[in-house]
């Protein structure tokens, strides 16, 4: 573990965090200061906003704006400070601790604070649903430090289930001492947050999170794991119900994911993950099953399987029942953004392809870094197996059956066949192939919505983002307030609507005169 906590220490630089972390200690102080007392709204909600070090980024930071922002809307905000350990103790988290604990002792007895190791006591004795539980998270979070699945140190894998047990004792221990209407999260599977979000929805409590979307983006659930995209399937049903009543504005969703999707084929969207100059379309992909790999230590991506215990399972069971069952042609392709270092995983399936079924004539694996296009594939292959990509909606607008056995934010959407036993999936697998499967044009515009919600209005473009901290962090509170992009955020916690909702109906109205 120490080793594995060293390893992420020097992709994120610790080396610079004393400096930065006393800096951004001084701004926050600051930010704290200008607080006017706002007196709470009898309809206001109870907040509890989960404060923890993170890798040594600013999330801490936009955790505690984002419930300042809530107080000063007049709502019951508790600042809980997870000091519980995870992974190796080092100096750069105790500092981080340390750095918090400054800032909130400016809001002492202005405000509940709640420090989790006070409840930690032992708790009750865990009964078998949370030690699958806590293995399971242990299992997740090792994944994501070793960016992939190739190897689980069980030493590793003992200390976080260790330290998540002492975690879960203490989080239950707050749950039921306070009483939140809602509970703000950062992540959802990194640390312990995972943990938060489970008892807090047992305990009848309303979940909201968020995750760095990057390109000066915010990834915000207002019930849900935000980067899981769980709040997708709400703001779908809103959505579907305005567009029963306005064929212009469901031309209006279908034509804006059409053209998003063309930016994408062209490597022209915002995130670029097309390769460019891809070469011609390959004649033995005709007629084949393209399964579409994710980065397998997204946390996008984590723990979402319901047939198959990890990812590589589902890789080699997918390809062996394909290649015994039927005679259509297998391309592999691995996730286009790991050819960025950012997005690599420490995976390797070309080998992992070739050692289970050796040079096989109707296998094909198309590296991340191949000049292959995507969309080219889509149009060549019959039937599309996917995780939780995006392909999956993608494919399913492009008229192709799509198959899952995930519990991703689509699978239950109606377009794609999803599968929660093998013998099932199975099923699902031979239907497609033998164009038993169809794709109504229904389907086909029911895709377009999703895909339209995911990538046109669920990108939150705000100053108030964890990687823009250094700047936002110098502007004065009440300026950043006033932004509307920040109101709206402040508006899907509030109300509990999808902010992929709110941001739709923000782009139905004309620009303001003379823009």
């Amino acid at each position: 573990m120490r080793e594995m906590m060293e390893r992420l220490a020097r992709r994120l630089w610790w080396d610079r965090l004393p400096a930065t972390w006393l800096r951004d200690t001084r701004r926050m102080r600051r930010f704290v200061d200008e607080i006017e007392p706002t007196p709470p709204r009898h309809d206001g909600l109870a907040f509890g906003i989960v404060l923890a070090p993170w890798c040594g980024s600013a999330v801490p930071w936009f955790s505690l704006v984002v419930g300042l922002l809530l107080l000063a809307r007049g709502h019951r905000v508790s600042l809980i400070v997870d000091n519980m350990p995870f992974g190796e103790p080092s100096r750069g988290w105790r500092f981080q601790l340390a750095c918090i604990r400054a800032v909130l002792r400016r809001l002492r007895g202005r405000h509940a604070i709640v420090t989790l190791s006070n409840h930690a006591h032992g708790g009750p004795v865990l009964d078998d649903a949370a030690r699958r539980s806590i293995e399971r998270l242990a299992t997740l979070n090792v994944v994501w430090a070793q960016r992939g699945e190739s190897t689980m140190p069980t030493g590793d894998v003992e200390l976080l289930r260790r330290q998540l047990t002492a975690s879960r004792g203490a989080i239950a221990g707050v749950m039921a001492a306070q009483r939140f209407d809602v509970l703000f999260v950062p992540g959802g599977v990194w640390g312990s947050s995972g943990l938060w979000v489970e008892l807090a929805r047992a305990a009848g409590v309303r979940v909201a999170s968020y995750d760095s979307g990057g390109y000066g983006m915010l990834l915000l659930a207002a019930d849900g794991i935000a980067c899981q995209l769980r709040d997708i399937p709400r703001a779908y049903a809103l959505l579907q119900a305005r567009c029963a009543g306005s064929a212009q504005e469901r031309a209006f969703v279908v034509e804006s994911a059409r053209a998003e999707i063309e930016k994408r084929r062209a490597g022209t969207d915002k995130f670029a993950s097309q390769v460019q100059g891809a070469r011609p379309k390959d004649p033995r992909f005709a007629g084949g099953v393209l399964l579409a790999l994710n980065s397998p230590w997204d946390s996008a991506a984590l723990g979402l399987h319901t047939v198959y215990s990890s990812t590589q399972k589902w890789i080699v069971e997918t390809v062996r029942y394909l290649l015994e069952h039927t005679e259509a042609p297998v391309i592999v392709r691995q996730h286009p953004v790991e050819r960025l270092e950012i997005a690599r995983s420490s995976d390797d399936y070309r080998a992992m392809l070739v050692q289970h079924f050796g040079a096989h004539p109707r296998l094909h694996f198309v590296a991340a870094e191949d000049p292959v296009n995507s969309y080219d594939l889509l149009e060549q292959v019959a039937t599309v197996v996917v995780y939780t990509s995006t392909i999956g909606t993608e494919a399913a607008a492009h008229g192709k059956p799509v198959v899952t056995e995930s519990s991703s934010y689509y699978a239950e959407l109606g377009f794609v066949r999803q599968a929660t036993t093998e013998t099932a999936y199975r099923e699902h697998l031979s239907d497609a192939v033998a164009g038993r499967s169809q794709v109504t044009p229904a389907m086909r515009d029911d895709a377009l919505a999703c895909y339209y919600l995911t990538q046109c209005c669920n990108w939150v473009y705000t100053p108030l983002n964890v990687p823009g901290f250094p700047e936002w962090s110098q502007r004065r509170f009440v300026d950043l307030a006033g932004e509307p992009s920040v109101r709206n955020v402040v508006r899907s916690l509030e109300e509990n609507v999808p902010v992929a909702f709110l941001n739709h109906l923000a782009r139905l109205e004309p620009p303001p005169c003379g823009t």
